[in-house]
């Protein structure tokens, strides 16, 4: 790994055929912001460590039970293949009947359910914990809060987790812990973040000021292509962050090449695109069989014999990009070098730095209590009211 940490995210920044400014003027502006306060928070992981194999490692099953953006993070990250050591299973605190499915059918005495809840969410987690019936339960969430006394008056097995704020809650036992669950080496993932802070705060203000200059022109959309899908689908749990960064004025989607051109290229002139691209590996290869070469309709296309989904993949990035350079429209490239434990940790780094300047840019407060907790206040209030009336 030592010479794979030499290498980190690069951005790329286009418009008009020619490279987009930067360089002095971007680093004088980004001196007048401090760093963000997530970039000095201690995650020790040997207590992580040490909770997993004392309340997890022993079950042959485990059901992740969350909500939100956690959620919408692990289904991203679950379709990986790699890391799989034991059985997890994922569930929205909110699906009661997924979650009955799941305790009927899986053996109670090789499963644990795994509760993870940011305080705003805890009143969700609490109705999904205690519909239950007797389980093993292990509960993930924050010091002092409705899911600690829960478990120090119900003797659940409790992990507290400190985050700076409701929305950087990506490099804490929130994520280690199904990381460890899942067979990642959590010390990589760690050097990734670290890494990724004293590497990429530059490359990541370049891209919120693209971003925000684009916001000025009038583009209201962020088109996301990412090759492989995988990259893509795990920056877009991240969408309802960066729009609450970007105060609701861009709206971020992701799609393939194919999907997102098909929609008009009017569409594409209202937006931006983020190309997220990835080192070059041996991709699952097609095979065309040997009577069908000879055919009229496949004349031409022996080169097939040797293609990969990657080499489509890349061919279809590199289509788009030249009609883009055509129409003189901007777009960046964030290119991973590869997929890694180290470079998830960089990615969600850059994430989180991409998120605060875009909010400090903007003068939106991304660090201040979500609408959620009021929302949740609300929703107490009509539960309470249809109980009484019942």
């Amino acid at each position: 790994m030592e010479k794979a940490s030499k290498r980190k995210i690069t951005v790329r920044i286009q418009e008009g055929g020619r490279d987009w400014k930067g360089g002095k003027e971007v680093r004088t502006l980004l001196s007048q912001f401090p760093l963000p306060p997530f970039v000095t928070q201690e995650v020790p992981l040997l207590p992580i460590q040490k909770f997993f194999r004392a309340t997890l490692e022993v079950f042959r099953y485990i059901v992740l039970v969350t909500q939100g953006e956690l959620l919408a993070f692990f289904q991203a990250f679950l379709k990986n293949p790699l890391f799989r050591e034991r059985t997890l299973f994922l569930c929205s605190s909110q699906d009661g009947d997924f979650l009955e499915e799941l305790c009927e059918a899986l053996p109670p005495s090789e499963t644990a359910f795994l509760f993870l809840a940011r305080r705003p969410e805890e009143f969700w987690g609490l109705f999904a914990l205690f519909a239950l019936p007797e389980r093993k339960k292990i509960l993930v969430g924050e010091p002092h809060g409705a899911f600690a006394e829960c478990a120090r008056e119900c003797f659940f097995p409790f992990l507290p987790v400190d985050v700076p704020s409701f929305s950087f809650w990506q490099r804490s036992a929130f994520l280690y812990l199904p990381l460890s669950v899942r067979g990642m080496p959590l010390e990589e993932v760690e050097r990734g973040f670290q890494e990724g802070y004293a590497a990429l705060r530059e490359e990541a203000f370049r891209l919120a000021l693209f971003l925000r200059e684009k916001e000025q022109e009038g583009k209201g959309r962020v088109h996301i292509v990412a090759e492989p899908p995988l990259l893509g689908e795990i920056l877009s749990s991240f969408f309802p962050l960066l729009e609450r960064s970007c105060g609701g004025s861009l709206v971020f989607r992701i799609g393939g090449p194919q999907t997102l051109w098909s929609e008009g290229e009017e569409v594409w002139g209202r937006g931006v695109t983020i190309f997220v691209l990835r080192a070059s590996g041996e991709g699952f290869r097609i095979r065309i069989p040997r009577e069908l070469i000879s055919s009229e309709i496949f004349a031409g296309w022996e080169f097939l014999r040797e293609c990969s989904f990657e080499a489509l993949e890349k061919a279809a990035i590199i289509a788009q990009r030249g009609m883009l350079r055509q129409r003189g429209e901007a777009f960046a490239e964030l290119c991973l070098p590869l997929y890694s434990p180290f470079f998830l940790g960089q990615y969600i780094a850059f994430v989180q730095y991409l998120a605060c300047y875009s909010a400090w840019l903007r003068e939106v407060d991304i660090f201040s209590e979500p609408p959620l907790v009021r929302f949740e206040h609300h929703v107490v209030s009509c539960l309470r009211k249809q109980c009484q009336e019942a």
